[in-house]
C-alpha cells in the first residue's frame, strides 16, 4: 500500500489512477480515501470514490470524514483551505454518515470540528444533517439549549454521547472560543449549568491509549476560565497539574498548584510527571516543576529516578538541573543499576563524566 499512500501524498493522480487500473479492489481499501482525506486531495478522494470507495469506511479509529476535519488533532485551530472545505462537501455528499464514530475519544463528525475550533465545519455538518443535541450544544458554547436539554432530563449532566464522553467534556474539549469571545463565554455558561446539575467534573473516557479527565480537555483547548471553574468545583487539581505542565500552559499549572495540587503525586504515564518529562525531551516544563519542587529522587516502577531518565536520554543540561536539586547520582534502580550505569549501557559519554563528578561531591 505503501507507494499508492505516496502517491496520494505528491498529488500523483495519474499513478494512482493506473493503479487502481491494474487492481480496482484497491479503492476499497480504506488507508487510500482516509489519506486522501487527511491530505485534502480532492482529486483522489473522487477519484477513489468513483472507483467504489467507502466514504464512511473506519482506518485506525478514523472516518474519512473525521480525517478531513481534524487535519492536526493536537494543532491551534486555524482556516481550512477551500480545498479541504470542499473535501468535506464531496464526502458527505457521497453519503458519508456524520453520526458515525471517529477519532480519540470516538466522536461524531460534529463534536470533532468543534474540538478542532473550526466553525465552518460546523455548519457544513449541520446543513447535512448533523444531528445537533445537547452534547452539541454544550460543544458550541450554546447554554440555553443546554440548559434545555438539563429541564428535559436532570440526568444529561452525566449521560454519555455514543463515544463515551460526558456533555461537560464535550464544553472543555471545544476549541471554537478561541477566535469568539461570545463563544468562550457560552462554553463557561454552558460548563456551569452543567456542573449546577451534578456533572462530574472528574469524569473520565478512554483516548488513544489511556483514559483522561476534564480538566485534559481544558487544558488543551485552553480555556484558562473553564479550567479555574473546574477545580472550583471539585476537580482533582494532581491530576489536572500534569496537562498542564504538558502542554507548558504554566498559567493553568499554577491555578492547578494553588487548588492543592501536590507536585510529587502528578504521574504521567504511570511515572512521577518530573520523570515522564525528562523521558520524553520536555527541558522547560520539566524544569519548571523542578522550580516547584519536584523531587528528583522519586522513583517510577522499575526504580528509576529522574537521574536515571536524565542519564538514558543523554541530555547534560536536564542532567545538570536534577543534580542541582538534589538529585541522587549513587541511588540504585530495582535491578541494582545507577544513573552510571544506565548512561554507560546507552552510550552516554559526556553524561558519564558528569555522572563521576557527581559521585565525588
Amino acid at each position: 500500500m505503501r507507494p499508492h499512500v505516496e502517491a496520494i501524498r505528491r498529488g500523483d493522480l495519474a499513478a494512482l489512477r493506473a493503479a487502481l487500473k491494474r487492481d480496482p479492489a484497491l479503492a476499497k481499501k480504506p488507508q487510500l480515501i482516509h489519506e486522501a482525506a487527511r491530505a485534502a486531495r480532492l482529486d483522489a478522494i473522487d477519484l477513489l470514490l468513483r472507483a467504489g470507495a467507502d466514504p464512511g469506511s473506519s482506518w485506525r479509529g478514523y472516518r474519512p470524514l473525521h480525517s478531513v476535519i481534524q487535519e492536526e488533532p493536537h494543532a491551534a485551530a486555524k482556516t481550512p483551505s477551500a480545498e479541504r472545505r470542499r473535501c468535506v462537501d464531496r464526502l458527505l455528499k457521497a453519503g458519508a454518515d456524520p453520526e458515525q464514530l471517529g477519532a480519540f475519544p470516538p466522536a461524531r463528525a460534529i463534536l470533532i470540528a468543534a474540538f478542532t475550533g473550526i466553525p465552518a465545519y460546523v455548519e457544513a455538518l449541520r446543513t447535512h444533517g448533523a444531528r445537533v443535541d445537547g452534547f452539541v450544544s454544550a460543544s458550541t458554547g450554546d447554554a440555553a439549549a443546554v440548559a434545555r436539554a438539563l429541564k428535559q432530563d436532570r440526568a444529561f449532566a452525566r449521560a454519555r454521547d455514543d463515544g463515551g464522553m460526558t456533555a461537560l467534556q464535550c464544553c472543555a474539549a471545544s476549541r471554537l472560543g478561541r477566535s469568539d469571545a461570545s463563544v468562550r463565554d457560552g462554553l463557561l455558561a454552558a460548563a456551569a449549568r452543567l456542573l449546577d446539575a451534578g456533572a462530574d467534573p472528574n469524569a473520565r473516557v478512554k483516548a488513544w491509549s489511556h483514559e483522561v479527565d476534564v480538566a485534559y480537555f481544558a487544558a488543551s483547548s485552553r480555556q484558562l476560565e473553564l479550567f479555574g471553574l473546574l477545580l472550583e468545583r471539585g476537580a482533582d487539581a494532581t491530576a489536572a497539574l500534569t496537562p498542564a505542565v504538558w502542554n507548558a500552559t504554566f498559567d493553568f499549572a499554577e491555578l492547578a498548584l494553588r487548588a492543592g495540587a501536590d507536585v510529587n503525586a502528578a504521574e504521567s504515564d504511570g511515572r512521577p510527571l518530573l520523570n515522564d518529562l525528562i523521558r520524553w525531551g520536555q527541558l522547560r516544563p520539566a524544569l519548571w516543576v523542578l522550580e516547584r519542587g519536584a523531587s528528583p529522587n522519586a522513583r517510577d516502577a522499575r526504580g528509576w529516578t529522574a537521574v536515571h531518565q536524565a542519564a538514558s536520554r543523554g541530555n547534560l543540561a536536564m542532567l545538570d538541573a536534577v543534580l542541582r536539586a538534589g538529585g541522587d547520582a549513587r541511588r540504585k534502580d530495582a535491578a541494582g543499576k545507577s544513573p552510571f550505569d544506565v548512561a554507560r549501557a546507552a552510550g552516554r559519554a559526556p553524561i558519564l563524566d558528569r555522572l563521576v563528578e557527581a559521585r565525588k561531591a
